[in-house]
């Protein structure tokens, strides 16, 4: 009985509604649509597989060419911002070592010499932006909060335009 109990507590976080397949495009108007998607998202307490690669290709792309998460999954898979044996739903709470490889490979960040080795592995990408002050320290497991992602965005942008993210006193 005690191995059924611990077993328990490894039950996923789902997200009940994606941002994404929330927001009703607005017609022309991709900007507004866009503001919307990262101002909803920045409310969410979970920020969902989906959510997370939509807001990847928005921040890199400027905009997301997908119908829908299986579309995105093929597209980040391709630019191999994540690895092909990706296999999450899209409602699943996303996973910061899932962002972090993204974000990595997306940024051509180079990484230590185990990293360059053996690749940007979730775990190697999260150790990358920690060192670089883009995450707080956190496990690779860890999942995002709407807004921890809003954020992530923010500080990789300043580090994009080489914008200091804070000045010190």
């Amino acid at each position: 009985g005690v191995v059924m109990g611990t077993l328990g507590g490894c039950q996923s976080a789902r997200v009940q509604q994606p941002v994404v397949n929330s927001l009703r495009a607005a017609q022309g108007d991709e900007t507004a649509t866009r503001m919307e998607f990262w101002h909803t998202l920045n409310d969410r307490p979970l920020a969902s597989n989906d959510d997370a690669f939509h807001a990847l290709l928005l921040y890199f792309d400027g905009k997301d060419t997908a119908a829908d998460y299986a579309g995105r999954l093929q597209t980040l898979k391709a630019r191999h911002w994540i690895s092909d044996a990706f296999n999450q739903p899209g409602d699943r709470a996303v996973e910061r070592g899932t962002v972090a490889q993204a974000l990595v490979t997306a940024l051509k960040f180079k990484g230590g010499l185990t990293m360059r080795l053996l690749g940007p592995s979730p775990r190697y990408a999260l150790r990358e932006l920690q060192y670089r002050s883009l995450l707080p320290d956190s496990s690779v497991n860890q999942i995002f909060s709407g807004g921890e992602l809003v954020g992530v965005s923010g500080r990789v942008e300043d580090c994009r335009t080489g914008k200091p993210a804070y000045v010190p006193a």
